[in-house]
């Protein structure tokens, strides 16, 4: 194979495959061997955002945002289409899916097949090693292993200009490749092979100076092989890297092993199976040497454990930093500070407090906030885990909890991939602690129960933006939009008084047009702060105007759209199509039969979908109209960010007839 062709794009002795793309290393795309890669910089540069989001939308905003940051072209979204153009050129012969860069509402998806991502198999990989390795099969491990880092050709991505998306997933896939190469020593360590161990572990405590795995499994494969300097040495170098680079001492856990070396009381784990002799590689079309025969089975994660207890050191204290200037919320605080307080009495659970809203609502802030006033009640640390990944996909409980455990001192390779067992020993863990644990943005009360720990002593904050069902015994607090006075006195904590001054009445006018949400209020503030040039007046005015109001709450991290837009692709199909139609008829509030009318629905049918879009905080109660009759609305941004040309189409696939009710619904027709 020639250096830098792909490892799975085929042979000479094989037929080259279809569509291949490589990312684990230089960008490279391959059409039947032939290479297809896009020349222009910034094409590869689109390309490869849309690849790290492969099979799901990636909106034109966020394509620019990626691509130029805050310094976008006077005509950002025609260059965008151009790019798209180049890279369907590229990809247009490809077999697999018809359409492979599909043109979306508000965006782009690029369609793959399981088999054309090399970061895919290497992920595919990984997770049959750790299978294997739950089996008790290290030689497995090591061969899956190996063959998944050889798909590796550099550094993720390599030569590409990033913007923060895509530099974000850089590292993240960097950190997969680290804890598989970990993984594979690990298992290496296991089946007895220290000595062929020590140049690859020098070497890579080299290339990782601060990194402390790499030098643990140095130091315990130095000491086996009667190398004690080599493991002190190691130890040393650490150390005085952890000490220059960061200000911190290494790890307990390091500690205590450098102690065992110095006082050769290091426990020598026997080998998992025989150690293999060393065997030069035969020539082609030699037979192979038969692998020795296995030992005893390597043991139980349960046993594996037992024989590696946690480290103990000081509480675990995993909460993000806490809003400097948060404000507002009092009487939502004070609720869930009520509500979180440590269990007393005869209880045999933890205590779950649920934080429910929409979009932007500041559920993570209130949380956060909270968390830090209450963390002096939980001596035995606070955890914290985000239950949706960057590409807003839901996080498996299993790896939320292999993630803590691990953060909690237990040794990775010792860790099944088993959800039940996983959770088993979580909560063994947790029993006899007084936790408080916070779980950002849940989507599901499956996916909270696995992570809720044992005994009654603990506390969990669930944030979510749907309704939780299924969480026995936990208690919910509402965020809906702050109280105006609340939301103007944030928008002039963000702008500044001295801008805001005498224009209170306006600024309250400004906070009512972002619906009092506040995300849009933070958005609105940041956006008068960098126009020094605007008044709270100007402002205003632009709000004022719906069909720009949710481009001018686009500014810095603060992405109104993208954020909502995120909201509502998390309904089902269904769903969606109702919030559109719904939202196509105008700001006016609507009950029950009015929405069966516009969704051409029956009355039943209509209510189970309001109710929905009432669960996921997309749709709110607004007032009982005449004769007690609920009113509903679609919240004002929500309603401006659900695209104007998506109704028709909606309306079509699923709820046949509702086109010809929402045309004249949208024109004025009264609720």
């Amino acid at each position: 194979m020639k250096d830098g062709a792909l490892p799975y794009a085929g042979t000479p002795d094989t037929e080259p495959t279809a569509l291949r793309i490589g990312v684990l290393g230089p960008m490279e795309v391959r059409e039947r061997g032939e290479s297809r890669t896009p020349s222009a910089p910034m094409a590869r540069r689109a390309l490869a955002v849309l690849l790290i989001h492969a099979n799901r939308l990636v909106t034109t905003s966020a394509l620019i945002e990626e691509l130029w940051e805050d310094e976008p072209p006077r005509l950002a979204r025609k260059t965008v289409q151009t790019y798209v153009y180049q890279l369907r050129r590229a990809l247009q012969s490809a077999s697999g899916p018809t359409n492979r860069l599909e043109t979306c509402p508000n965006g782009y998806r690029i369609n793959l097949l399981v088999d054309e991502l090399d970061l895919w198999e290497f992920e595919r990989r990984v997770t049959q090693a750790r299978r294997a390795l739950g089996k008790g099969d290290a030689l497995n491990v090591v061969a899956t292993l190996r063959s998944a880092l050889a798909l590796w050709r550099g550094d993720p991505f390599a030569g590409l200009e990033a913007g923060p998306v895509l530099a974000a997933r850089i590292t993240q896939i960097s950190e997969a490749r680290i804890s598989a190469l970990e993984l594979r020593i690990e298992a290496e360590l296991q089946l007895g092979r220290h000595r062929s161990l020590l140049g690859e572990l020098r070497q890579l405590t080299a290339a990782h100076p601060v990194h402390e795995e790499f030098t643990a499994q140095l130091m315990r494969a130095a000491y086996r092989a009667d190398q004690r300097s080599m493991a002190l040495d190691a130890f040393s170098r650490l150390r005085r890297n952890l000490v220059e680079d960061l200000g911190i001492d290494p790890s307990e856990r390091l500690q205590k092993l450098q102690w065992d070396v110095l006082n050769e009381t290091l426990e020598l784990d026997q080998p998992a199976v025989r150690a293999e002799p060393v065997v030069l590689t035969a020539p082609a079309g030699a037979a192979q040497p038969e692998p020795a025969p296995l030992a005893p089975a390597v043991p139980a994660p349960a046993a594996a454990l037992a024989a590696h207890p946690v480290a103990t050191h000081r509480p675990p204290a995993q909460l993000p930093v806490d809003t400097a200037d948060f404000t507002g919320r009092r009487a939502e605080l004070a609720r869930l500070e009520e509500l979180a307080q440590p269990a007393a009495g005869a209880r045999s659970a933890p205590r779950i407090v649920t934080v429910l809203g929409g979009a932007g609502a500041g559920k993570t802030a209130l949380a956060v906030h909270a968390a830090h006033r209450l963390r002096e009640l939980f001596p035995d640390g606070q955890l914290y885990a985000r239950l949706h990944d960057d590409d807003d996909r839901p996080v498996r409980p299993a790896c939320v909890l292999r993630a803590l455990l691990r953060d909690l001192g237990h040794p990775v390779v010792d860790l099944p991939d088993d959800t039940e067992e996983l959770g088993r020993i979580f909560r063994n863990w947790s029993a006899e602690r007084r936790l408080l644990v916070l779980l950002d943005d849940a989507t599901s009360a499956d996916q909270v129960a696995p992570l809720l720990p044992g005994g009654p002593g603990s506390t969990v904050l669930v944030t979510s933006r749907v309704r939780l069902p299924g969480l026995p015994g936990a208690a919910t607090v509402e965020l809906g939009p702050m109280e105006t006075d609340e939301a103007a006195e944030l928008f002039a904590s963000l702008a500044g008084r001295h801008r805001v001054g005498a224009d209170s009445a306006v600024a309250r006018q400004v906070v009512r047009l972002t619906g009092n949400l506040p995300l849009a209020v933070r958005a609105a503030g940041e956006k008068l702060a960098a126009r020094p040039m605007w008044s709270v007046t100007d402002l205003a005015a632009r709000l004022a105007e719906e069909d720009h109001r949710i481009a001018q709450l686009r500014t810095g991290s603060f992405d109104v759209l993208a954020r909502l837009a995120s909201a509502c692709a998390r309904l089902d199909q269904t769903a969606y199509e109702a919030l559109t139609l719904l939202s196509a008829a105008g700001g006016e509030p609507f009950t029950i039969a009015r929405a069966a009318t516009l969704l051409g629905v029956d009355a039943w049918s209509a209510e189970m979908l309001v109710g929905q879009l009432l669960d996921h905080c997309v749709a709110e109660m607004w007032r009982e109209g005449p004769d007690a009759v609920p009113l509903f609305r679609i919240p004002v941004l929500i309603r401006l960010s659900v695209p104007v040309h998506a109704p028709a189409t909606a309306a079509l696939h699923v709820l046949p007839g509702a086109r010809e009710r929402a045309v004249p619904a949208a024109a004025g027709t009264s609720a």
